[in-house]
């Protein structure tokens, strides 16, 4: 898919124009409006992916990516009022990803949660190596296997951050 390898290749402007025509020609692909509001996100138009990621946090499906990166995207906006919101019912089954993200959360709700863009993008990149942990551990049978071949990756090395999305 075009969309997805623009956000791979970091040309977000881009990215978020393709996702919305993949989002007005098929509404029901929820996926496609995540993808859609993170590449706001990262384009720096925090408003639009707030708009964009709203309707989402009532989908079931696409709840818990929804209401994370509207999170984000209030945070980098500096509107605390809006984060609370979209993480008021954020749960994940991530835990790996809940561990490093519900101590802000909690930040969050007393008041005491630094906002901004830099903040938002440290948040972003922690939930990011906390996901690539889970997947290391979700895979951890594969890696297993993959023992028996010789085929193992160096367990010094940090996972490869990998972004909390569909």
């Amino acid at each position: 898919m075009q969309a997805s390898q623009l956000l791979e290749q970091g040309r977000y402007a881009e990215a978020a124009t393709a996702y919305a025509q993949v989002t007005a020609e098929d509404p029901s692909d929820w996926q496609a409006g995540v993808r859609h509001g993170y590449a706001l996100y990262r384009k720096g138009d925090h408003a639009a992916a707030q708009a964009v990621l709203a309707p989402l946090m009532n989908d079931w499906r696409a709840a818990q990516y929804a209401r994370f990166w509207a999170g984000i995207a209030a945070i980098a906006a500096r509107d605390g009022d809006a984060a609370r919101a979209a993480w008021s019912g954020w749960t994940t089954d991530r835990f790996e990803v809940l561990r490093v993200v519900r101590p802000r959360v909690e930040l969050l709700r007393a008041d005491e949660l630094a906002l901004g863009p830099q903040s938002a993008d440290l948040y972003a990149r922690e939930a990011a190596q906390a996901n690539a942990l889970e997947e290391m551990k979700r895979s951890r049978d594969m890696f297993r296997r993959g023992m028996d071949r010789g085929d193992v990756p160096d367990p010094a090395l940090p996972p490869t951050p990998v972004e909390y999305l569909p």
